[in-house]
């Protein structure tokens, strides 16, 4: 028998020593359990009482065969093991083995007790089970209790440890699984020149798959060239490179397969691999888009105000001295005749000018009582410059169909979005245009494809096209925000989604039918209206009205204030001509009794007709002010009331209107006079 060494009453120095250990080793030994294994009830009396003695807070279990051990170990798992080498059935490297091999019990720290010289030979075949230490009976209490204290220690510090790498584990995986970015993990793989070839994934977060709709079951362990075949070699060398040498990399990425726009950084985790966190920026990309298509069309509608202007104050003489001109020639006469076309040509360059702007949206939503023929007639006439010889236009307009309530500027985008897109789609082998109108009645027909609209007359305008035609899957989504088939830089502006929209506000209907090669076709119904739109200005052979007031004409233009002059002469009134704001404004000053009205310019150097007005009005409130524009984004209905003007209109103003505006505008204000008296 070899039991433990007992203590001795002569071994004083060891025993204070144990003591000051005591206190050192109650931090690690405090609530600690020991598992002694030992097939000799002796020797585990023995330790028992040692443990007891040197540290009271320390719980030993004991067991006396190494099933027994095993058996306690799986109720009660111990901080520490001692356990004898010499037991039968199972011995004590073989019970360490068990103990090694179990992930429950893997990191318990094992003492092997040995009554043998320990070989070099034992002790490889207890370190290959793993025990932990080795002591050799009879045992040093010291050293026991020491080795006890040390691998106590040792699990403390592996328990926190692992511990920490739990929770930062588990904050990891939290961080993972529910960051907004999508992150994947990859293998990079290299042909047998050294040079990356592919690259597989190897770990995907679940915003990787609601951002690209990809799963990772159908990706984790796969070849992006399994996952996405077209994948341009480029990419690859590119996360090749970051993987190799451990250069980060920012980029901006557009997926075909996916036809979404990514903001990616990429970097290396360790050699070999490569991460890339990712967010899908394909919504910023199209707002960008349509933020620099709306600036695009800013600067369009900026030049089109300014040769709108330009272009209405050249019109102004040309109607002008055409109609002074035509009261001076028979009525019969070719003269008249040939006159009459100058002014029907004039006409028709003024209402082009008005087209231009609206095209560019210089004009305010106006939903009015409107007929669609005139605009159709419009948009065909501007698009015929435009389109090649290969494409012919051919119309079907139902001159009788009736007014619809809408804005005349969103009709004639619509309509020139249809007919573009029609002329895009035969650009490339040419074709026929089709523009047809008419009226149909919807019934209450449940299976009709109008079931969502209320039953009446309705104005139904289609335009098709024999292109390329769609694909089912096309017509799916063509009403869907930024979606297009177009390539970029081409395109009106206007989306389809827009287009769709602005029926769907006015109570209407669109639908699309395509075939492959078949071509398309839009139809648009508009509910009809009874109310009748409002008469476009004309020729009007009325009398003319006449008077004798006296006139303060101003244009910075001396051609047209030549010509206002002479034609307001001829009908009698006494005019004061002026070219400049500040002279005008002088003579005004000197003598405001002697005037009976002012027709200003608004666009003049040094001040404008705004401005003047309010000076005007500020020297007499009282006077009635006119104010033309050939055009100006200054002009507003708010504006120019604030700034007391009587009349606004648009250059070039006939001869007529201008009359009956200036008796309008005379006559009330001396109405006005009357009552107050």
């Amino acid at each position: 028998m070899d039991p433990i060494q007992r203590i001795k009453t002569s071994e004083v120095s060891e025993i204070s020593e144990v003591l000051m250990w005591r206190s050192e080793q109650s931090t690690f030994m405090h609530n600690s359990i020991l598992l002694a294994v030992d097939d000799k009830p002796d020797n585990l009396f023995i330790l028992e009482q040692l443990i007891a003695g040197y540290c009271p807070d320390c719980k030993v279990i004991t067991a006396q065969s190494a099933a027994n051990g095993l058996a306690l170990v799986a109720e009660t798992p111990p901080d520490v093991a001692v356990v004898d080498v010499q037991m039968p059935d199972m011995d004590g490297i073989e019970m360490c083995r068990h103990l090694k091999t179990d992930r429950t019990t893997a990191n318990v720290p094992v003492i092997l007790l040995t009554a043998h010289r320990t070989t070099p030979q034992l002790k490889v075949k207890g370190l290959e089970a793993g025990a932990d230490d080795f002591i050799t009976k009879p045992v040093d209490n010291i050293e026991l209790i020491a080795k006890i204290r040390v691998m106590l220690r040792i699990k403390k510090a592996e328990d926190a440890l692992r511990q920490e790498r739990d929770k930062s584990e588990e904050r990891y995986r939290l961080l993972f699984n529910k960051m907004i970015h999508g992150f994947a993990l990859h293998d990079i793989i290299c042909d047998e020149s050294g040079k990356p070839c592919d690259y597989r994934f190897t770990e995907v977060n679940p915003a990787f798959e609601t951002i690209t709709g990809l799963s990772a079951l159908d990706v984790v362990g796969k070849r992006i060239l399994e996952v996405l075949p077209d994948t341009e070699p480029f990419w690859i060398e590119t996360y090749g490179e970051v993987a190799l040498t451990g250069n980060s990399a920012r980029f901006e990425k557009y997926s075909q397969e996916l036809d979404k726009y990514f903001d990616v950084i990429a970097y290396r985790p360790h050699p070999g691999q490569f991460a890339t966190v990712f967010a899908d920026v394909t919504e910023q990309k199209h707002l960008e888009a349509q933020l620099r298509q709306a600036q695009k069309m800013e600067a369009i509608g900026t030049l089109a105000g300014g040769i709108a202007h330009d272009f209405n104050n050249i019109l102004f003489p040309i109607f002008g001295y055409t109609e002074m001109a035509m009261q001076d020639v028979p009525e019969d006469s070719r003269a008249r005749k040939n006159l009459a076309q100058v002014l029907r040509a004039a006409n028709r360059a003024k209402n082009l000018v008005q087209h231009i702007l609206t095209f560019s949206r210089k004009s305010d939503k106006e939903i009015k009582p409107l007929m669609v023929q005139p605009i159709i007639r419009e948009v065909l006439k501007l698009l015929r410059a435009t389109l090649p010889t290969t494409i012919r236009i051919s119309q079907n307009i139902d001159k009788t169909c009736g007014p619809v309530m809408a804005d005349p500027v969103q009709i004639h985008q619509i309509i020139m979005n249809l007919c573009t897109n029609a002329y895009h789609a035969m650009d490339e082998g040419g074709g026929t245009l089709n523009v047809t109108l008419n009226e149909m009645e919807l019934g209450s027909d449940p299976l009709s494809s109008y079931s969502d609209m209320e039953p009446g007359p309705y104005l139904k305008f289609t335009v098709s096209d024999t292109g390329h035609g769609m694909t089912d899957e096309v017509m799916e989504r063509i009403f869907d925000p930024y979606f297009t088939t177009k390539e970029q830089n081409k395109g009106t502006g206007l989306g389809l989604s827009v287009v769709h929209g602005i029926i769907k506000s006015y109570g209407g209907h669109i639908s699309v039918y395509s075939k492959p090669g078949q071509g398309a076709a839009f139809h648009i119904c508009l509910p009809l209206i009874e109310a009748k739109p409002a008469e476009q200005e004309r020729l009007s052979d009325d009398p003319i009205p006449r008077g004798q007031e006296h006139i303060l004409l101003l244009d910075d233009e001396e051609q047209i204030v030549q010509m206002e002059a002479y034609m307001l002469e001829r009908l009698g009134y006494k005019i004061t001509r002026m070219t400049a704001s500040p002279e005008a404004l002088k003579a005004f000053r000197a003598a405001p009794e002697n005037f009976d009205l002012v027709i200003t310019d608004m666009t003049m150097p040094s001040m404008t007709g705004l401005e003047l007005s309010r000076e005007v009005i500020r020297i007499r409130p009282d006077m009635p002010i006119i104010l033309l524009s050939g055009f100006s984004d200054l002009i507003t209905e708010e504006s120019v009331k604030a700034a007391g003007i009587r009349e606004y209109a648009e250059k070039p103003v006939t001869r007529g209107s201008l009359a009956k505006m200036i008796r309008r505008v005379l006559d009330n204000e001396k109405k006005k006079i009357e009552s107050e008296k």
